[in-house]
């Protein structure tokens, strides 16, 4: 109780000098009164030895206390061979197109070649388009390019529409490419045949 009233009429004396006395007193005088009337056990303590331990217990955690090892630096800037390594190194899934001579990634379509695919289909469809319109397709369709009519018989022709390009086909476009492939089953036999595709050298 007794500690209560003194730190009480310390705090009234400390506004009291500054509110009336710093004004009146020019430079401010130290604070000299709370020093009259605080306790002579707080007198004390303020001549004992500081301790740099003792204000580590609160705004100081969030400062790093060790320094981060060479080992560790190196990982994070560098990564590990076994773990995730950060290092450019060169390649090792790289192939060389047999056809064009440009170079992919293993065990993907060369992008040259299959560019070529894709605008040779976008051909093929714009013709079809032309020649057969939107209608559904109730017969088979064969494609013949330039100067190749006449290596096919009447026979061949019989039930299917026929789309004609007026261009040469390209090296690149075999004929198997646009022959029908698989297991096929006669209506009138109960036997199932196999075809295959010609020209596979």
């Amino acid at each position: 109780m007794a500690g209560h009233l003194l730190r009480y009429l310390t705090d009234a004396l400390v506004k009291f000098e500054y509110v009336y006395l710093t004004p009146l007193l020019r430079p401010p005088t130290p604070q000299w009164i709370p020093l009259v009337v605080q306790a002579p056990q707080q007198l004390m303590e303020k001549d004992a030895s500081f301790d740099i331990k003792s204000i580590f217990d609160g705004f100081l955690w969030g400062v790093p206390t060790c320094r981060r090892s060479a080992e560790k630096r190196m990982m994070r800037k560098y990564g590990a061979p076994n773990w995730h390594n950060k290092l450019i190194l060169p390649r090792k899934d790289i192939k060389t197109c047999g056809t064009c001579g440009h170079n992919h990634e293993a065990g993907r379509l060369c992008p040259n070649c299959y560019s070529k695919v894709k605008a040779e289909t976008s051909i093929l469809q714009e013709k079809m388009v032309q020649e057969l319109g939107l209608d559904p397709i109730d017969k088979e369709i064969a494609i013949i390019y330039q100067g190749e009519k006449n290596q096919f018989d009447d026979e061949f022709f019989k039930g299917k529409r026929v789309v004609q390009m007026e261009k040469p086909r390209s090296k690149w476009f075999s004929k198997n490419l646009l022959q029908r492939s698989g297991p096929n089953a006669n209506l009138s036999n109960s036997e199932v045949t196999t075809i295959k595709p010609h020209d596979l050298g």
